[in-house]
């Protein structure tokens, strides 16, 4: 993908307004603490859930490469606010609502009071009609804060297939779970809960193909997310080896550690490439996105840890405590690994497209 000099300096001022926000207000340590909702009216005052709305809401009709500089900043501190379907996800949903119905979502999303989560379909149905939600989701963020989740159903083939918008109150069994990286995740379980016709963004056709976009676009920014934990981590590791000495000398003069550090860097550069690829794809059509999506999933499911378990490695002992920040790096690609789609499931996938 070949940006133009003007969006790639609206792309810099963006990620350096973004990095300077997130370190000033969420700092990484190991006991962070704050008001989830506070900071996410402070990211909604940025403008942030407005980046890629259509102008036609109100929006700033900015492009996905610049909602992945948003995620990639916010996995730099390993924030834990469910950014990912407000940023990304909410756009492609609410352009397929009618206008009187998306507006009062795109406004409350802008102003921070609207927010969204993203239940991934494992087996959800529509019976008696297609007016009942029945069955289980796979795991999903921010279920908690959101005010609205976006619940694709039958999302496997055409044929019954639907994407439901249904508000947090809904009747819902949740089965809450800590995720490795120590933010909450849910399975959601519904049992014949009536949908209301408001609450089916599309049926059919239509919805199969917004399925498969929500799910790619998850997949491309929660690596997003773990492209900017892997880089910052590689960043405190070359600096934590240039002080650290060893035999009289800083580690980070040793041969071995440096090739160590090269392939780190060569394998967070591709990754870096990939992600350019997938968000630009996301645009374009399904067959070039279910390739460069599953792509970069399954790239940074496995060459990804690689890189920062190297980090880990050349760190010595204090990499592997809960104080020093590249153990828990290396906890947040785990949990992206998993979610939306394991490393296995998209080789695999990619595979069959390619």
């Amino acid at each position: 993908m070949r940006r133009s000099e003007h969006r790639r300096e609206e792309d810099a001022l963006l990620r350096d307004s973004a990095r300077r926000f997130l370190e000033d207000t969420y700092a990484w340590s190991p006991t962070r603490a704050g008001d989830p909702q506070a900071r996410w009216r402070a990211m909604a005052e940025l403008g942030w859930f407005a980046l890629g709305l259509p102008e036609a809401l109100g929006g700033i009709g900015g492009d996905a490469a610049q909602c992945m500089v948003i995620l990639e900043e916010a996995g730099r501190v390993l924030d834990e606010a469910p950014l990912l379907a407000s940023l990304l996800l909410a756009a492609p949903v609410l352009a397929a609502l009618p206008l009187e119905v998306a507006q009062p979502l795109a406004d409350g999303l802008q102003a921070g009071s609207v927010r969204f989560a993203y239940v991934p379909d494992a087996g959800l149905r529509l019976g008696e009609g297609g007016t009942l939600l029945s069955g289980r989701s796979r795991l999903a963020l921010g279920i908690d804060l959101a005010t609205h989740w976006i619940v694709p159903v039958g999302s496997g083939s055409a044929n019954g297939a639907a994407v439901l918008l249904l508000p947090a109150s809904a009747a819902a069994a949740l089965d809450r779970t800590l995720l490795m990286d120590g933010r909450t995740a849910a399975v959601l379980s519904f049992a014949d809960l009536p949908v209301a016709p408001d609450a089916i963004v599309a049926r059919g056709e239509a919805a199969f193909e917004l399925a498969a976009l929500l799910a790619d676009a998850a997949a491309v920014g929660a690596s997003a997310e773990a492209l900017g934990a892997a880089d910052a981590g590689l960043a405190l590791t070359v600096s934590y080896l240039k002080d650290r000495t060893q035999f009289g000398a800083p580690l980070a003069s040793f041969q071995a550690v440096q090739h160590m550090m090269a392939e780190s860097f060569c394998e967070i550069a591709q990754m870096r490439s990939l992600l350019m690829w997938a968000a630009d794809a996301l645009a374009g059509p399904a067959g070039e996105r279910a390739r460069a999506a599953s792509a970069l999933k399954a790239y940074a499911g496995m060459q990804g840890l690689k890189a920062v378990a190297r980090c880990i490695q050349v760190s010595g002992g204090i990499g592997v405590t809960q104080e020093y920040r590249i153990g828990h790096v290396y906890k947040r690609l785990q949990t992206h690994a998993a979610l939306f789609g394991s490393t296995q499931e998209h080789l695999a996938r990619f595979g069959a497209a390619a």
